[in-house]
């Protein structure tokens, strides 16, 4: 039975946890989210296939690129659509926005699953110690075998959040939409240490940072707020806010900067209308 992992990663946490079941799950193809919204074509999932979006959390809800990759998806023709967040330990799910999502798109979500990873929004909070981090990872694989056994029966799986919890989501989700994704590109300052390699721009999902003269960068006002720019300079040249300065940097280490570069590159079959 044929699966499609549609993804979409910052710093490595989706895109590892998308191979992992990749890895468990027989004839499964991931295929990543930026590409297709610059490829721009609509997108219809193949006959009776097993459909997969995983993501990271943001402000307890959907990415922005999740959101708007929802309008060119075509689900009609899908078996059975499930969606998988990576989160840092807020145990935000997103299910009732996404299941909105995929109906609209033409078939309903069967399953939802959230699956913790490493924190790597270091303008809150330093991510874990290197060991906590491996433990946590230990942990996300565990799950991730449970969530393949029941994606092979097909098996339906709603969990959302209390009213507690989703009224929280709503205030943060809505505030930055609102106030902090327009503004987000603005947090962003390169040291002088940066050696103008231009990691950053190739490493940005959605194209956000323009290379200027002299090695300068521009970061424009499409910002997702993934910081894969941040985590991934290889100098520590860029902060976003006045404590990143002083926090590690984190990325998942089975995944490169050529890994994120990918996720903009040309794909073969990718069930183009």
């Amino acid at each position: 039975m044929k699966t499609i992992l549609y993804y979409f990663t910052g710093t490595g946490n989706s895109l590892a946890v998308a191979r992992a079941i990749a890895e468990r799950l027989p004839d499964t193809e991931l295929i990543p989210i930026p590409m297709l919204l610059l490829k721009g074509d609509k997108i219809r999932a193949p006959e009776d296939a097993n459909i997969g979006i995983v993501y990271p959390l943001y402000a307890m809800g959907l990415p922005n690129i999740v959101v708007r990759f929802f309008d060119i998806l075509d689900l009609t023709s899908a078996g059975y659509v499930f969606s998988v967040v990576t989160e840092g330990g807020t145990y935000g799910s997103p299910t009732k926005q996404i299941a909105a999502l995929t109906q609209q798109s033409g078939h309903d979500l069967n399953a939802a699953w959230w699956i913790q990873m490493p924190n790597n929004y270091i303008p809150l909070s330093a991510p874990p110690a290197k060991p906590e981090q491996k433990t946590i990872r230990e942990d996300a694989l565990r799950k991730v075998a449970v969530l393949v056994e029941s994606v092979s029966r097909r098996s339906p799986r709603h969990i959302d959040l209390t009213i507690t919890g989703k009224l929280l989501r709503l205030i943060m989700y809505k505030g930055f939409s609102k106030w902090g994704r327009p503004n987000f590109s603005k947090k962003f300052v390169v040291g002088a240490n940066c050696n103008g390699c231009m990691l950053c721009v190739d490493v940005c999902p959605v194209n956000n940072i323009r290379e200027l003269p002299k090695g300068k960068k521009e970061w424009l006002n499409h910002c997702e707020g993934c910081l894969a720019c941040l985590q991934f300079c290889p100098v520590e040249a860029i902060s976003c806010g006045g404590k990143t300065d002083e926090r590690p940097r984190y990325h998942h280490p089975n995944v490169t900067a050529a890994d994120m570069k990918a996720q903009k590159g040309a794909g073969e079959d990718l069930h183009n209308e």
